[in-house]
């Protein structure tokens, strides 16, 4: 399962192109995954999901390993994607599962043996196979036609491990994109999260300006992992 996230820092550069059922708790959204119903309210009051007929336009911004449940982004870059299909997303959050484990019950031991893993090769993981990455992101624009240029992707900054508590755990970097001569730089937050038995990631992007930024993403997933741990009782 770990080697998903040897993919995770192809949502910073796709994101730089680019630039259900009842209700496990009352009015949270519900999503469909390894035969589950889970509640996921919204991350912040700053961003909305995407919707079921406007998702599928936030699909290449997850690997080919994992499934995009949902995608929150900010409401004027909802309405740019619904006119034109695409949107330069500074501000963005992606739930996702693993495909080979959709259908997997985890064990709280199991998630904690899969936490340390991550733990243990989440930064040099990333680093290890960042041009196989960079070429990835490159195949899969221009499969879908981009005319936006060729992405690099430069040598991330590792911001360790985020947070820690009962069924998350949480990582951080930092990862320079360039793409048509122009460069930006994104903080990247993931949670590895046992929900209803089952194991998702949980993405959080947003422009790098100062430590304000890293701060934000850090409290942002913190508190959003609560939230859906009170919407899955």
């Amino acid at each position: 399962m770990p080697r998903s996230f040897s993919l995770a820092t192809s949502f910073l550069a796709a994101a730089f192109v680019f630039a259900c059922s009842s209700s496990p708790a009352q009015d949270t959204p519900t999503y469909r995954a390894g035969l589950k119903s889970l509640g996921i309210p919204a991350p912040s009051s700053d961003l909305v999901e995407a919707g079921t007929d406007y998702r599928v336009l936030l699909e290449p911004l997850a690997p080919t390993a994992n499934r995009l449940i949902a995608g929150f982004v900010q409401p004027g870059d909802l309405e740019t994607i619904r006119s034109s299909g695409k949107a330069p997303l500074n501000l963005y959050a992606l739930i996702e599962i693993p495909r080979r484990a959709e259908f997997a019950d985890v064990t709280s031991d199991q998630f904690k043996e899969i936490a340390a893993s991550f733990a243990s090769q989440f930064g040099a993981g990333v680093e290890a196979t960042l041009k196989d990455q960079q070429d990835e992101i490159n195949r899969r624009l221009k499969a879908l036609g981009s005319s936006s240029g060729e992405v690099t992707l430069d040598k991330p900054i590792q911001l360790g491990r985020l947070f820690s508590k009962q069924d998350a755990s949480a990582f951080g970097m930092i990862m320079p994109v360039s793409s048509g001569g122009k460069t930006k730089k994104m903080v990247m937050g993931m949670v590895v999260l046992r929900v209803q038995s089952r194991v998702l990631f949980v993405y959080m992007y947003s422009e790098y300006k100062d430590q304000s930024s890293i701060d934000w993403v850090r409290t942002t997933e913190d508190h959003w992992a609560d939230a859906i741990f009170r919407a899955n009782p």
